[in-house]
């Protein structure tokens, strides 16, 4: 249990200071983070489903370590992953437990050129009432980047960076639907006119149709007979003219297949395959699922696994549901083989359906 034998030592202020304002503004323009884009739904699809599937992982190491490293700070890791591109851990080991507290803004400097052993950084945590800012050493958090260039390597880069013009126009799409969804809705009932009117006091008592107009106020949803003000040329082209009409949104179909595919593409750029959140048969279903999860979610896991063990100094694993995601194409490769000649056993034990477990 190293880490409770070298706690590093800390500079710890309390919050509200102009120098912490300064450094969180020079952070946030740093981080090149793109806040429009996360509004989407896309995004925050993206996000929740990765947040959950590492928030259910199961942690493999010494109980102290599986105490700190909980649900809740795996899930924040993944949705800070795809909405940040990176998140920060401080490891806590105050009154003799080790603890994982979330940073919410950071600022890395000092250090000797790209070794980021040498680095150091500038914390801040908030709670209700006020905040504390650490200076830290580069071993004493465990950070984690969606990607990075080489240019900044100490900068995190997410989707919504790399992928920028996508979120953009994803972005953009929504807030035009949301335009439209926020304009006048109405039922508009067309009535004659006589060439009369109101008189020049506004008054409606002159209007023919103010009886008709009172009828229909006070309706409320029930049935009522009013006196037809038709003229006597009632022709079906005059009827016409009487059909209600509807004031709503209707936004053009070029618009909404516009937000349906970069829907598509942010997901795809957060890598989450499109069919997971799209109309598709259950077989695109699962094989979506498979390829989420292979090319995704665990890559991810070992970077998790990678960054735990060296800074918790205890060998970490994460594992998830033994149930194999790809168990239909299994159960196909078997029954070939099988047909094919081969053993039952060696068979199971080639497609990995023979289990150790009794």
């Amino acid at each position: 249990m190293g880490w409770l034998r070298r706690s590093a030592p800390v500079e710890k202020r309390q919050g509200g200071d102009f120098y912490s304002a300064v450094l969180a503004t020079i952070e946030a323009q740093a981080a090149t983070k793109d806040a429009a884009g996360g509004a989407t739904a896309a995004v925050e699809a993206a996000a929740g489903l990765l947040a959950r599937s590492l928030g259910d992982a199961k942690v493999n190491g010494p109980s102290w370590a599986q105490d700190a490293v909980t649900g809740l700070v795996l899930a924040q890791i993944g949705r800070d992953l795809v909405r940040s591109g990176e998140t920060l851990h401080r490891i806590d080991t105050t009154a003799g437990r080790v603890r994982l507290r979330a940073v919410a803004q950071w600022h890395w400097h000092e250090g000797r050129g790209s070794n980021p052993e040498t680095w150091k950084v500038r914390t801040t945590e908030y709670g209700p009432a006020g905040s504390e800012t650490r200076l830290l050493p580069y071993s004493a958090v465990v950070w984690l980047t969606w990607g990075t260039s080489a240019q900044t390597p100490w900068v995190g880069r997410g989707p919504l960076s790399w992928a920028s013009l996508t979120a953009k126009t994803a972005a953009e799409a929504e807030r035009m639907l949301g335009d439209e969804a926020a304009g006048p809705l109405a039922q508009l009932l067309p009535v004659p006119h006589d060439g009369e009117g109101t008189d020049d006091d506004g008054d409606a008592a002159s209007d023919p149709n103010a009886k008709l107009r009172a009828d229909i106020a006070a309706a409320r949803g029930k049935a009522r007979l009013v006196e037809s003000q038709w003229h006597d040329d009632t022709n079906a082209a005059n009827a016409v003219g009487w059909n209600p009409k509807r004031l709503g949104p209707d936004p053009p179909a070029a618009m909404t297949e516009t937000a349906r595919d970069a829907f598509s593409r942010t997901l795809s750029a957060c890598g989450v395959p499109p069919p997971l959140f799209l109309d598709s048969d259950g077989t695109s279903q699962r094989e979506a699922l498979r390829r989420w999860h292979m090319s995704t979610v665990l890559p991810v896991a070992r970077w998790i696994e990678h960054e735990l063990t060296d800074k918790l100094d205890t060998p970490i694993a994460l594992s998830f549901d033994s149930y194999p995601l790809d168990i239909a194409g299994r159960a196909a490769s078997f029954r070939q083989l099988v047909t094919g000649g081969m053993d039952v056993t060696q068979a199971l034990a080639v497609t990995g359906l023979l289990s150790d477990e009794p």
